[in-house]
């Protein structure tokens, strides 16, 4: 079902805004401030809030106080709508002419079911346009430049970016320079499609100062990933996928170039090379504060190749917090995937990774999964179910949310 288009209005009276002319308002509302905003604050909530939204703010002068910045702090422009929100809140190409105070109203703007309808240089003056109030902005595909860059790094109030979608390549440089700017940024995704020129230096890599969540997709090769080596401190979450130039060496190199901060790390489908196994109690001693984990399945058989030393030599890391361990097995499905269970207990059990409550494996729909020995994955279940139970109330996964769970890539 198509999302509304509250933008889009059919009287020929309410063109671009859609908001009324209260230069005759109606009776104003008597019902309390405090209930009116009780109102909007629920409406809020729901699919359908941009048009009823919408009609509150034609109801009366304290309706349309109530809801007039809900209705634009994170606006849905797909189809006709966009048209209509560009001339509300760029009339002019003259940044100086007709400015608008709904452009500061703005604080979400998903821009990525746009594919044909803006140009780089309205994205460039949207963003402009927006900046005193834009908290999170996700970015068009084809409508996303360099030119753009300029009036992005002018948004000081972002919180999380997401140029994941954008299908220019970019010079990675030139783009995080812009990036860091942006003082309070917290998320970024970004495709990168690296344009290497003579200066570039990964150590010379800048990112944003405060930034806790990155994330990682395209065409970067091992080399690429010494631009990681200067994340700030403040970043706890790392996630790289979709990247088919990366092998599995690149999974522990990451981990030895930031792994010290890290607290969630997803390291997803799409690297070559995964018959090259990686040993996870080596890997897990460059990431003492690692909670949650995903990485991808190395061989045919899971457990065994990851741990090819006897675990006494690792006693160091009986307290490791990791509780969350998924196995992305994808590369493998069409060959049938063989998990050692009794090992994967034992190892639970035994306190080597004692924390672990729930474990996972990630494989393509409508491919079975494993050769299952039904009676030992019972009793990893049981046994992670049981871990969980005795955590108690204040553990950060409960005994329902504990077990063995698969999932569908």
């Amino acid at each position: 079902m198509a999302s509304p288009q509250i933008f889009d209005v059919e009287s020929d009276q309410q063109d671009a805004l859609a908001i009324p002319d209260l230069d005759c308002p109606p009776q104003d509302s008597r019902l309390p401030t405090e209930l009116l905003f009780q109102i909007v604050t629920y409406v809020h909530g729901f699919s359908s809030a941009q048009r009823d939204l919408w009609a509150m703010t034609i109801v009366s002068r304290s309706w349309y106080a109530a809801a007039i910045t809900p209705l634009y702090s994170k606006p849905d422009i797909s189809g006709k709508n966009f048209n209509l929100f560009v001339r509300t809140l760029c009339p002019s190409i003259n940044a100086h002419i007709r400015k608008t105070s709904f452009s500061s109203m703005v604080e979400e703007l998903d821009m990525s079911s746009l594919v044909h309808d803006s140009s780089k240089s309205l994205t460039s003056r949207i963003l402009g346009r927006l900046k005193d109030g834009l908290q999170a902005f996700i970015a068009p595909q084809s409508s996303f430049g360099i030119n753009c860059l300029a009036s992005l790094s002018k948004c000081q109030h972002l919180r999380k970016l997401d140029l994941s979608y954008i299908s220019e390549s970019l010079d990675l440089s030139q783009l995080l320079h812009s990036a860091s700017k942006l003082a309070r940024l917290e998320d970024l995704s970004i495709r990168c499609m690296i344009e290497y020129n003579d200066f570039y230096e990964p150590l010379s890599v800048q990112w944003p100062p405060k930034l806790k969540a990155l994330q990682l997709s395209g065409p970067i090769s091992d080399l690429d990933v010494g631009i990681l080596s200067t994340l700030p401190r403040s970043t706890t979450s790392l996630t790289v996928h979709h990247c088919p130039r990366l092998s599995i060496k690149a999974f522990e190199k990451i981990l030895v170039i930031c792994g010290a901060a890290l607290e969630i790390f997803q390291y997803g489908s799409g690297t070559k090379n995964v018959w090259m196994c990686s040993n996870l109690f080596h890997c897990l001693q460059h990431a003492p504060k690692l909670r949650r984990l995903l990485m991808p399945a190395t061989n045919d058989s899971i457990w065994t190749e990851c741990f090819p030393d006897t675990p006494v030599r690792y006693n160091a890391l009986n307290l490791h917090p990791l509780e969350h361990l998924t196995f992305d097995c994808t590369n493998f499905d069409r060959y049938g995937i063989q998990v050692d269970y009794e090992n994967i207990w034992s190892s639970i059990a035994e306190g080597y990774l004692g924390r672990v409550r729930r474990l996972g494996f990630c494989h393509q729909p409508n491919v079975q999964p494993w050769r299952t020995d039904k009676r030992a994955l019972q009793d990893l279940d049981d046994l992670l179910r049981a871990l969980a139970r005795e955590d108690g109330a204040s553990a950060s996964i409960k005994e329902e949310d504990a077990g063995v769970y698969v999932y569908n890539s």
